[in-house]
């Protein structure tokens, strides 16, 4: 018997209503159709790493020695395992991180001086220069970035320290300094010779040092610091030591 087109068209409408997932996919329903992505697991991020301001410091205070004042906020950030951001939160730049790690203090020079001043014309004379030279360069080598970093920048603190201030300093340390040649000198412990030649000897040898080191790097000198400075007094007293 054969069905008319009309018959079977009713015929296969029936079906479908019957079993709908039998119906032919519409092209809205084909492979080409959105589905919807199934929900993935979220990793949990968890919590920040933790770190003290004294950990923090000390880390920073390593890495300055290191690389200088070169290094970046980013790599004393890496060598702490924190985000560079942690340190933003507790200091408001790298000058001020520095001047914290470094536990800088402009006046310190002046209790090296005293250190020194005071062994006058007693103790090993070598011994006494060569551990002031070692404890200047050391100051030098934190003071020259610092004061480098404020003087570029007119809002620092540094910066607002009045130039009388910072020239006052000076004289004292050069004073201090040529005072302590002169009592050598009188006590027959060094040839005679111009007490502030010598002072401005000793002491622009050692800024020079710290000078180079911050524009070129260490590997300018195959000398350390300490060493560099304990050369130079020698060189020092060679001419100047009686014999």
């Amino acid at each position: 018997m054969r069905f008319d087109e009309a018959a079977l068209g009713e015929c296969q409408l029936k079906k479908a209503v019957a079993n709908p997932s039998r119906q032919p996919k519409t092209p809205d329903q084909g492979a080409n159709a959105p589905t919807t992505p199934a929900k993935t697991r979220g990793r949990s991020r968890g919590r920040p790493p933790v770190i003290s301001t004294e950990r923090l410091l000390q880390v920073a205070r390593e890495v300055f020695f290191e690389l200088g004042i070169r290094a970046t906020t980013a790599e004393v950030a890496a060598r702490a395992g924190i985000a560079e951001g942690t340190i933003f939160h507790r200091f408001k730049s790298k000058e001020e991180l520095f001047r914290a790690a470094m536990n800088f203090d402009p006046d310190a020079a002046l209790g090296i001086l005293e250190g020194l001043s005071a062994r006058a014309g007693s103790g090993d004379l070598r011994q006494n220069l060569v551990e002031f030279a070692q404890r200047f360069v050391d100051f030098g080598r934190v003071a020259m970035p610092v004061m480098m970093m404020s003087w570029s920048n007119p809002d620092s603190q540094m910066c607002a320290e009045r130039t009388s201030e910072r020239t006052q300093r000076y004289e004292r340390i050069l004073g201090g300094l040529s005072s302590f040649f002169a009592t050598e000198m009188r006590a027959g412990r060094l040839r005679a010779a111009e007490p502030e030649v010598l002072s401005r000897m000793l002491i622009g040898s050692l800024h020079h040092f710290c000078m180079t080191e911050l524009f070129m790097g260490q590997a300018i000198s195959r000398l350390t610091p300490h060493q560099f400075a304990e050369q130079v007094v020698d060189v020092l007293l060679g001419k100047l030591e009686e014999t």
